[in-house]
């Protein structure tokens, strides 16, 4: 049983301090429980003496340091203090992201960690949590693509590795001798929109595109699936699970509900899926004035042969290996 459905399963809290919990991995004494109103809420072993550290209320995340807390596992009963950190019971479409991105982070924890070992753990996490309240610039088909590219990997772990941690970066993957820009359309026409930077690989580099249609499903499969899947694939590399779902929180943004909702057909995706080299693809000439900083376009590639020679599946393989 997965951490979140484990979670799903477990009792409502008692009172603020008293709970029932589930045993989180590893040697620290750290457990996730459920909130006296059905949210997710993790206690974090603090070694260090008791002292007064102000409280973290952000939207949807609180944290109370230096708790004293009673937790019943199956393990037992035990009281200790803990850093307590809950999520809004009532954004139930962000618990799964929540609980697996700090689980991830968790597990980075020394032994015996103080409160300022705690604080550091949880800043990276706070701050994805406070782009939540901000809108996002990014489409969700986009975010659902690249997801698809690491998933559908042979080797998910390297794919993750490349994959960029800053949605600003100039390419959605790159690694030491080339880069891969991954476009998505809900289309039959496959028709992308592009930077002109976006086709031109660093020197001495090869570049690519992955270009995937999508099908809207009510049925399919959603960013949170795709996740899922790709975590399965490195479940033993909390560093990479961390970059990946904090790199989902960053991406979804103030409308995360919408964003969560869409769903898209996976085989449709597989069997649309073509990758190009970046030399194979129409584009303007680069301006000659240098006055012109930025181009963007749209291209129609839906007549634009690979040069590539094989499945798009073959060469991201080929790509990620």
């Amino acid at each position: 049983m997965s951490l979140f459905a484990s979670f799903q399963a477990l009792p409502l809290a008692t009172s603020a301090i008293e709970f029932s919990a589930l045993p989180l991995p590893g040697p620290r004494g750290d457990f996730l429980a459920k909130a006296g109103d059905g949210g997710p809420v993790f206690l974090l072993k603090d070694s260090s003496p008791a002292s007064y550290s102000p409280a973290i209320e952000l939207k949807h995340v609180y944290v109370q340091f230096h708790s004293t807390c009673r937790v019943t596992a199956d393990s037992g009963a035990v009281e200790g203090q803990f850093a307590v950190i809950s999520c809004d019971a009532s954004v139930s479409e962000l618990h799964e992201v929540f609980i697996r991105c700090l689980a991830a982070a968790i597990e980075q924890l020394p032994i015996n960690a103080a409160t300022a070992d705690l604080q550091r753990c949880l800043q990276s996490l706070l701050d994805l949590f406070r782009a939540l309240g901000r809108p996002s610039n990014r489409e969700v088909t986009g975010l659902w693509a690249e997801l698809f590219v690491i998933a559908r990997s042979k080797n998910i772990a390297q794919a993750l590795r490349t994959w960029h941690a800053d949605q600003f970066e100039r390419f959605d993957f790159s690694w030491p001798s080339g880069c891969l820009e991954v476009k998505a359309a809900v289309s039959e026409l496959r028709q992308h929109e592009f930077a002109l930077e976006q086709l031109m690989p660093p020197l001495g580099g090869a570049g690519y595109v992955a270009s995937v249609l999508l099908q809207n499903q009510s049925g399919g499969v959603g960013v949170v699936d795709l996740a899922n899947e790709i975590e399965a694939g490195v479940a033993g590399e909390p560093l990479l699970r961390q970059k990946l779902w904090e790199s989902i929180a960053a991406a979804l943004g103030s409308d995360f509900s919408e964003r969560l909702d869409r769903r898209f057909d996976p085989s449709y995706a597989e069997r649309s899926l073509v990758v190009f080299a970046m030399a194979d693809l129409p584009a303007p000439d680069q301006p000659g004035d240098a006055r012109i900083t930025a181009v963007r376009f749209r291209a129609d590639l839906s007549t634009v042969a690979s040069s590539l020679g094989s499945s798009g599946r073959a060469v991201l393989d080929s790509l990620f290996n």
